[in-house]
């Protein structure tokens, strides 16, 4: 009696071409959906972290300004040059005036200039990435403030920083505040779009009033 072959109803058949095809297809697809979500992660992380050290910057930029910047001798060099606002960037360093006003700590114990002290605050490299920070001082009266608002610099500012002056603006001027202070905004770019930006608040105080 012959064997039964129980297998031989089985199809031997394999996979398709077009199946083959529809599987890689698929494959791809998840591939380069997981690979863009954890481009974006990494970009989102960078992006955050530039953004902390920005912020720390802008802090210590402000805190140096707030604490060795002379305000006497401030509002006599804002006077005699008929300013209502000072920049200072990078390419304000290399002006002497404005090197020993601003950055007067630099000379004391000789081992850093002031130019090299103005460098270090305003154009400061970190982990290879370069920020540029720019100080603006504003004298606290009406003409100065306004004068300031109708400038180029601040024409350039992101939306909300420019809604944040203009409350500070109508805070200062309606008070005596102009007579012991001066506002400044420390201002960090890490980029070029708006979002790549941010910027510290502060104030240069009389010294009789520390």
């Amino acid at each position: 009696m012959a064997e039964k072959n129980f297998f031989s109803s089985h199809s031997r058949r394999g996979f398709t071409l077009l199946e083959t095809l529809l599987s890689i297809a698929l494959l791809s697809a998840v591939a380069i959906g997981l690979f863009s979500f954890f481009t974006n992660a990494m970009n989102y992380t960078s992006d955050n972290e530039r953004r902390t050290v920005a912020i720390h910057l802008a802090r210590g930029a402000a805190s140096y300004f707030e604490k060795n910047v002379r305000f006497a001798s401030l509002a006599d060099y804002m006077t005699n040059s008929d300013s209502s606002f000072l920049k200072m960037d990078e390419a304000s360093c290399g002006q002497t005036g404005l090197q020993h006003l601003l950055f007067p700590g630099g000379t004391e114990n000789g081992t850093i200039s002031a130019q090299e002290a103005c460098t270090a605050q305003l154009s400061p490299k970190v982990n290879d990435i370069p920020y540029e920070t720019t100080i603006y001082v504003i004298r606290s009266d009406q003409q100065a403030w306004d004068s300031f608002l109708r400038s180029s610099e601040f024409r350039s500012f992101p939306e909300q920083l420019k809604g944040a002056i203009q409350k500070e603006r109508a805070r200062v001027v309606s008070s005596d505040a102009g007579r012991y202070m001066m506002k400044i905004y420390a201002v960090v770019r890490y980029g070029g779009r708006d979002r790549e930006m941010t910027w510290v608040e502060g104030v240069i105080t009389d010294e009789t009033i520390r």
